[in-house]
């Protein structure tokens, strides 16, 4: 067992200064309530970094920290208030707690890459980009929360005790307006819309409901942290150098993937207000790939189809739907506010425009020969791929869809030759 190390003297100033504008950003944007939850369940630093392997810290103590970041982004959620809130409490304070722990940790991680001073200035860069980060994985995992709203499972028994309430949902397009307010940035477009339906309390109720229970916003919370510590963006107006965490990243994803089942990758690029639905069942994303805001993803995998480091995994617009069991490989282009239904796969060198709608079960594919990679197989926006179609592109130049085709259930389309499709 080690005791946690001293903050580097050199960059105290730097530390101090960052804290004042991170408490600055985040007591404006707490609530009375979370306030009053975070002076409850803050505790005076206890972290031991105990070695585990050749030098960096256990599990144990990397959980520890994550679980105070994680209280200071939704303060109440992840910690036990149950205690009087400590009058002496400072949130400036309780930030430098925070910070000096996560150096302590880092600096067993850079350690074992750098020397000396280096690991030092890495690990202390690197810990005030993520304490940094704090206000935007606030928002970030606000708009999740949100985003899960998209579930109908939300309207539940605690809601609906009434058959009336029932015949007017059935009615109701909620799904497009939860979209309008991530468009929007505003949840309030949605909270109104549900008052004008005559819903006042339901807002409030199933926010609640998917922060106590569903894991999807959870685990993305996990893999916010570990993407903050892997891309290591630099801040130059203020000062702060963050390197690429070695090894911790994918540590906390690992971890994160035995909780909740969805293995997302630490550098895959994911956007905000997306909603994992049942994660439970297996979500997948490799290290290339990107997921863009406002999504609707269902167990399924997003991988790739070689072993050479480059662009290998699917790129995923705004407002698509994935739905079960879908298996997207390869760098393949999925536009906004396309859906793919259940038990499709796509893979290989496959583009969609915007508005593509794949229906169960169906197979888009290039397909190399032994002499030539195959062109790109592209599906044009505002197109509609029937159930159980199958498409195949083996030929060196690139079938188009064009924009607006249909391809009726079970139809088997290849490449004619000249980039045309042909039906089989």
């Amino acid at each position: 067992m080690n005791a946690a190390k001293d903050f580097p003297a050199a960059l105290k100033a730097l530390r101090d200064d960052t804290l004042r504008r991170v408490a600055s950003r985040l007591e404006a944007d707490y609530s009375p309530r979370e306030k009053v939850a975070l002076a409850s369940s803050a505790k005076e630093s206890t972290t031991q970094v105990y070695l585990a392997g050749d030098g960096a810290v256990a599990w144990s103590a990397v959980r520890s920290a994550q679980i105070d970041l994680q209280e200071l982004i939704l303060p109440g959620t992840f910690t036990s208030s149950a205690q009087a809130p400590c009058e002496k409490f400072s949130l400036i304070d309780h930030l430098k707690s925070v910070v000096d722990d996560c150096y302590s940790i880092l600096s067993s991680y850079f350690s074992i890459t750098c020397e000396g001073c280096e690991a030092e200035e890495s690990s202390a860069h690197t810990a005030l980009n993520l304490v940094q980060s704090l206000p935007d994985l606030r928002s970030r995992t606000q708009w999740n929360i949100f985003a899960s709203l998209k579930d109908p499972a939300v309207w539940d028994a605690y809601t609906l005790r009434t058959e009336g309430h029932r015949q007017r949902l059935s009615q109701l397009s909620l799904i497009p307006e939860i979209d309008a307010s991530i468009q929007k940035r505003d949840m309030n477009h949605y909270r109104n819309f549900l008052e004008e339906q005559d819903f006042r309390e339901a807002f409030g109720y199933q926010i609640e409901l998917v922060r106590r229970v569903y894991p999807g916003w959870r685990a993305l919370l996990h893999h916010s942290i570990a993407n903050c510590l892997a891309a290591a963006k630099p801040d130059k107006e203020n000062g702060i150098q963050p390197v690429p965490t070695p090894f911790l990243p994918r540590l906390i994803v690992e971890e994160s993937a035995k909780e909740f089942q969805a293995d997302l990758h630490p550098e895959t690029e994911i956007g905000d207000a997306n909603f994992l639905d049942h994660p439970h069942r297996g979500i997948t994303t490799g290290q290339t790939g990107k997921i863009g805001v406002g999504c609707l993803i269902y167990p399924c995998t997003l991988g790739g189809v070689t072993d050479k480091v480059k662009q290998r995994h699917p790129l995923i617009g705004n407002h698509v739907l994935i739905g079960t069991d879908v298996g997207v490989f390869g760098p393949v282009g999925v536009g906004d506010h396309s859906v793919i239904g259940p038990n499709c796969e796509i893979s290989g060198f496959v583009d969609f425009g915007e508005n593509v709608k794949v229906r169960a079960a169906a197979v888009l594919r290039t397909v190399p020969s032994p002499n030539s990679r195959p062109g790109r197989l592209i599906v044009e926006k505002n197109s509609t791929i029937g159930e159980e179609a199958l498409i195949l592109n083996d030929h060196s130049s690139d079938l188009v869809l064009p924009e607006g085709s249909v391809i009726p259930a079970h139809s088997h389309v290849v490449n004619d030759g000249e980039g045309r499709p042909r039906v089989i």
